[in-house]
């Protein structure tokens, strides 16, 4: 399934055109489509594309973040700035495919998966209404 909406492949199953070619330094899956020439990486459109962050990483900043940690307090635990940290929890958004990717490539829980949905929302809410 190739995600370039100028392929004529895009978002089609049919056909052998979308192959494994490696990974990127971050451990993600990289593919490449033999029709349109595009690589691209298994994340995309989901909230952790183009963020430099292993899986494990991503795991233990949603898994802290659940447990109710501040965003400081992230950033103490795993060592990544509270900028990335806060940019990867802002990016967060309920779709299908961040959901797939975090249960299947991060191995959360679809109960947690919801809690993180009712946090994030209940932080963009109190966010919005501070001066």
């Amino acid at each position: 399934m190739c995600p370039n909406p100028e392929c004529e492949y895009y978002l089609k199953e049919e056909g052998k055109a979308v192959i494994k070619r490696g990974k990127y330094k971050t451990g993600h899956q990289r593919y490449y489509c033999k029709h349109c020439e595009k690589f691209f990486m298994e994340t995309v459109g989901t909230a952790v594309y183009r963020k430099h962050l292993s899986g494990t990483e991503i795991k233990l900043i949603y898994r802290l973040f659940l447990e109710k940690n501040g965003i400081r307090s992230i950033e103490r635990i795993t060592g990544h700035h509270r900028d990335t940290v806060s940019n990867l929890l802002k990016g967060t958004v309920k779709n299908k495919k961040t959901e797939e990717y975090l249960v299947k490539q991060i191995g959360m829980t679809t109960d947690e998966c919801e809690k993180l949905w009712a946090l994030l929302e209940k932080k963009r809410n109190t966010s919005r209404k501070s001066p």
